[in-house]
Parts: structure tokens; sequence; C-alpha cells
């Protein structure tokens, strides 16, 4: 189980730091790739968590937050959208991803 728990927290990790220079460095050089990789390892993982051991708290509004980070990040990518609302967006998912994270500092 602790395997599980570092694994998507890990994986939290590393796709925020994919998310933080696409906002505030080159905007060209996003990496959807892990975004879309981290974030099905982030969902399976919690969702391992809750059927192999006792489910983690709160774990509705995680799956929740880790599916609209996902879903964000698929509609910025597949939607032509301006620089200004890309950056919204992008920070929107940053935010998101900094409330998960701090579910995993809370355990």
């Amino acid at each position: 189980m602790i395997a599980v728990r570092f694994a998507t927290l890990a994986a939290l990790v590393v796709w925020l730091s994919a998310m933080i220079p696409g906002r505030f460095g080159d905007l060209i050089r996003r990496l959807d790739l892990v975004s879309y990789a981290c974030g099905a390892v982030t969902i399976v993982g919690l969702f391992v968590m809750k059927f192999v051991g006792p489910p983690p708290p709160s774990f509705i509004p995680r799956a929740a937050i880790a599916f609209l980070m996902l879903a964000v990040a698929a509609v910025s990518a597949a939607v032509r959208v301006s620089a200004e609302t890309a950056s919204a967006l992008l920070t929107l998912e940053i935010a998101l991803g900094f409330v998960l994270l701090t579910w995993y500092v809370r355990e």
C-alpha cells in the first residue's frame, strides 16, 4: 500500500513540475504527454488505494480534482485557446494540483 501511495504522490509531483515551466516559462515547451501519463497514474493510484486498503480520506473530492485536472489539460491541448486563456487554465491546474498535494502532506 505504501508503494502505491508513493507512486501516486510521485506522479502528482512530476505532473506539477511539468506544468510550472509551462506557466512561468516558455509556453511552447509544454509536456502534454507527461501530464496525461501522470494524471492517469494519479487517478489509478487513488482507485488502487481505495480498493486494496482502507480508502484514502476524502477519496471522492480527490478523485474529482484529479479528473478535473486531467480534463483541463486535455481541453487546453485539444481546443485552440488564446494565450491568456491557456495561462489561466494552467494556473487553475497548478492550484488544483497543490490542493491534492496538501492532502498527501496531511496523511
